[in-house]
């Protein structure tokens, strides 16, 4: 019987072989699902959402001196409430009653050269008639006559200005209502224009808040307003909101007039008092609200998504989102309440990729 002799390098090429087919005993990292947190969406619980503000008049008046001078007088205090006409402050009258007198004297002086020239003007006339002076003389007397009465009106312009100016020099109340805020003081001298005191007009009272950024958009036009203490909620309506946000809150002031038109002192009312504003989400939007934990928003500037959880992989569902409250994000979507969707690692995911469920 012959026998065959099995070259080395054959024998060596068989084990490698082998060897090869046998499977690795260590797992290819790279093919690992990835861990993830899962949550379910939750029914939104923001079908009402509040703010908190502050009961204002509709009318809030500065106050100050169309002229400028020191105060002598000081009459009240923040916090007085004042009547239509009442005194509040009273300049030094020195200064306007010499420039009274000084107008005065303008239009008496200017008065005298008006009868003047014009005696002048009608003795030419009258000599012009009988040819005993020539045109160009008569001419000038005419213009002397007109400038003189022209003069008159100008001081006696002034002579008006020095007689408002007596009257300027006392501040009186142009409404009855409470002030808010006093400052000036006895001894100070302040210009023309410069704000003392802020009157709130008596009159119907309006609901003052400030709203979020993420509130803009949807701030409904009717709330109801509850007043602080036991008293019963009273209807307001939107009437005006603030043309730029406040660049330091990032809040928009809006305004909300009571319907009907409710005074101060009347239902619990009183001005600068606390209320809180209640809104009423729409019945028709309630059912597409949900809310989810912060980190489940998925926001890379082509719209926000969640990851649904499918069969153990990830599919992107787009999202409306809503508002922040707090942990956790107000979103608009069609998946129903309860869904599974990742909760953490939504950056990490692609779609249709499988993931293990962290226990």
């Amino acid at each position: 019987m012959r026998r065959f002799k099995i070259p080395p390098s054959l024998l060596v090429g068989g084990l490698m072989v082998l060897t090869g087919c046998q499977p690795s005993a260590e797992p290819v990292l790279d093919e690992v699902a990835p861990l993830v947190v899962t949550t379910r969406i939750q029914a939104s619980n923001a079908s009402t959402w509040s703010l908190t503000g502050t009961w204002q008049a509709r009318h809030e008046i500065p106050l100050s001196f169309r002229i400028g001078g020191k105060i002598a007088v000081r009459l009240v205090d923040a916090g007085a409430r004042v009547e239509m006409g009442q005194v509040l402050f009273r300049l030094d009258p020195r200064d306007v009653a010499q420039q009274r007198i000084a107008a005065e004297a303008q239009v008496a002086s200017a008065r005298a050269e008006t009868q003047n020239a014009e005696r002048e003007r009608a003795r030419l006339a009258d000599m012009l008639k009988r040819k005993l002076t020539s045109q160009q003389e008569y001419d000038r007397a005419a213009t002397s006559a007109q400038a003189a009465r022209e003069q008159l009106v100008a001081a006696e312009a002034e002579l008006v200005q020095a007689v408002n100016a007596t009257e300027y020099a006392v501040l009186k109340a142009p409404a009855a209502g409470i002030l808010l805020d006093v400052t000036g003081q006895q001894g100070q001298v302040v210009t023309a224009g410069q704000s003392l005191a802020t009157l709130a007009e008596t009159g119907p009272l309006e609901a003052e808040v400030y709203v979020p950024e993420d509130r803009r958009a949807q701030l409904p036009t009717r709330a109801m307003a509850d007043p602080l203490g036991d008293e019963p909620p009273i209807p307001v309506s939107l009437r005006e909101v603030a043309g730029a946000v406040d660049p330091a809150t990032r809040t928009w002031r809006a305004r909300f007039k009571i319907d009907p038109p409710v005074s101060a002192g009347v239902q619990g009312v009183a001005l600068g008092t606390t209320l809180t504003l209640r809104f009423e989400r729409a019945a028709e939007d309630e059912g597409e609200v949900r809310r989810v934990p912060l980190g489940a928003v998925l926001e890379r500037g082509q719209g926000a998504v969640v990851w649904r959880l499918v069969d153990d992989r990830v599919e992107p569902e787009p999202v409306t989102l809503l508002g922040i409250d707090g942990e956790y994000a107000r979103i608009q979507t069609r998946l129903p309440v309860g869904t599974a969707i990742v909760a953490l690692g939504v950056d990490r995911l692609q779609p249709g990729q499988t993931v293990r469920v962290r226990p």
